[in-house]
């Protein structure tokens, strides 16, 4: 009987150690796998932050391409402001300054459509970070930094200056006449 005692309690003890080492084991594999949880919820944001910066960089060069064609079809605007102008003046045939017209109108049309906004310069006060003053209008008669002129326009392109205006800028008359003060000399 003794025999059946130790033999059932050995087997008892056995069973026991072998609990303990597959808690163990389930232990270290329930760390494993928290941390490999872990490394995927990592991976995971690291990819969504990159795939939200190529969208960025695409809609940027998208815009960077549209920014290039539009400066450049602004000279054709302002030519073709020149030209409507001058035949209005010069009493060229009716048919072709409306003509110029029209197409000139077109074009705003589709500067408005792709987000192409006109600076409004004129009587406004200088801001260098859309005016470039090209020359200075003397005058105590209005506020000193004020846009008088608009020698040329410029725009905006989906809230970025694409090409400041060039403008003419009050500023308070120079005395004439008077000299700078002297340098003072300092007696040792």
């Amino acid at each position: 009987m003794v025999k059946k005692v130790s033999s059932h309690l050995k087997e008892k003890v056995d069973l026991i150690k072998r609990i303990n080492d597959l808690s163990k084991q389930l232990k270290t594999e329930k760390e494993k796998s928290e941390e490999y949880v872990s490394r995927l919820k990592y991976l995971q944001a690291d990819f969504e932050n990159f795939e939200k910066r190529v969208n960025r960089e695409r809609e940027d060069i998208v815009k960077m391409s549209s920014e290039r064609i539009v400066t450049k079809l602004l000279t054709i605007q302002d030519d073709l402001e020149l030209a409507v102008s001058e035949s209005q003046k010069m009493k060229v045939s009716e048919r072709v300054s409306k003509g110029l017209s029209m197409i000139l109108g077109n074009l705003r049309d589709v500067f408005r459509q792709e987000g192409v906004v006109e600076i409004d310069a004129l009587g406004k006060t200088f801001d260098p970070s859309k005016h470039e003053a090209v020359s200075f209008l003397e005058t105590n008669k209005l506020k000193e930094n004020t846009v008088v002129s608009e020698l040329r326009k410029g725009y905006i392109l989906n809230g970025k200056v694409i090409r400041p205006s060039t403008t003419e800028v009050t500023r308070k008359p120079v005395k004439r006449g008077v000299e700078p003060p002297s340098k003072v000399e300092i007696k040792q």
